[in-house]
């Protein structure tokens, strides 16, 4: 199952950028979004540029190859918390599930990179879907938490959902690739956000999931969205003002790179804590009210990230 989405959603990713990224309405877009009186018409490697939105950060000031130099380097921090997890994941042979959305999670930043670095509409696209089905993977994950059966020995409605949510992300994909509606991309998105939110809260609630150390993965997971929402808010809404000449840029899109990737990461730990619970309650079957969460779930801390300790007890059941 986890092999069919990722070749589906890497395919829609390729049709989608691939086929509308050399269209003359793409080339000197009129209708570019930016956050000062006039548009940052500097000329680089990169140029012209032709996505539809156009950052805070002055283009091609630190170096002639790269447009936005500190929201590109700022990116790459999403992949490397991404090689982590799918290393350590590979490792403990975790669900391959969480490997996709790991992986799902590093493409974002190289997206990002990549579109901030130069600016195109390729580029964009190549930011801007992977969000989307990553938070796809990331609702399948959420939806499925305590299903454990294998897809092929029985279908259920969830299972009906994952397939229209794949069906969803080429249409999206499709459709974005049209004409990158910038508004309409970042409600949507948003609102994918919520609903996995509002979801991990219902899990949290569930008595095999009720820990203190899922509390705190959660309470970190949202609470990290508050500053980073601020980042991004403040760096459009004071944009004129930061790059005047007697003021001090402090980049903070940048900064809302790091702080969604430290996100992104304790989602993914927040992710994998919740299933090690379901896996290790739905061992005790017909004696669950003797099951106690807190006796099967350990985080462990390095270099001040959390991580789920699975040198007890692996639950390597693969989906």
């Amino acid at each position: 199952m986890s092999i069919f989405i990722v070749s589906y959603l890497l395919l829609s990713l390729a049709n989608g950028i691939d086929s509308r990224s050399l269209l003359k309405s793409h080339e000197n877009p009129s209708d570019v979004k930016h956050f000062e009186s006039q548009l940052d018409d500097k000329i680089g490697f990169w140029s012209p540029s032709t996505s539809s939105i156009d950052w805070c950060e002055r283009n091609y000031v630190v170096t002639y190859y790269i447009a936005e130099f500190w929201n590109c380097i700022s990116s790459l921090l999403m992949c490397l918390f991404s090689l982590i997890l799918i290393v350590r994941g590979m490792y403990y042979r975790i669900e391959r599930r969480f490997t996709l959305l790991s992986f799902s999670f590093g493409l974002v930043g190289f997206g990002s990179a990549y579109f901030h670095g130069t600016l195109t509409h390729f580029g964009q696209m190549a930011d801007e879907l992977p969000m989307v089905y990553s938070m796809i993977i990331w609702w399948f994950i959420l939806f499925r938490m305590n299903k454990h059966h294998l897809a092929s020995e029985h279908i259920s409605p969830i299972d009906v959902l994952i397939v229209f949510g794949i069906a969803y992300g080429f249409l999206c994909s499709y459709i974005h690739s049209l004409k990158t509606f910038v508004i309409v991309f970042q409600a949507h998105f948003t609102l994918m956000v919520i609903g996995g939110i509002v979801k991990l809260i219902f899990l949290y609630r569930q008595t095999q999931h009720h820990t203190k150390n899922v509390k705190y993965l959660i309470l970190w997971y949202v609470g990290l969205l508050i500053p980073a929402v601020i980042c991004w808010l403040v760096d459009q809404q004071f944009c004129e003002y930061f790059n005047s000449k007697n003021a001090f840029n402090p980049q903070l899109h940048a900064w809302w790179h790091v702080l969604c990737a430290i996100d992104a990461y304790v989602g993914v730990v927040c992710g994998e804590a919740l299933r090690r619970l379901s896996i290790q309650c739905n061992k005790y079957e017909g004696n669950k009210k003797l099951f106690k969460p807190q006796d099967h779930l350990r985080i462990r801390f390095y270099l001040g990230l959390p991580f789920v300790d699975y040198s007890t007890h692996q639950e390597n059941k693969a989906d």
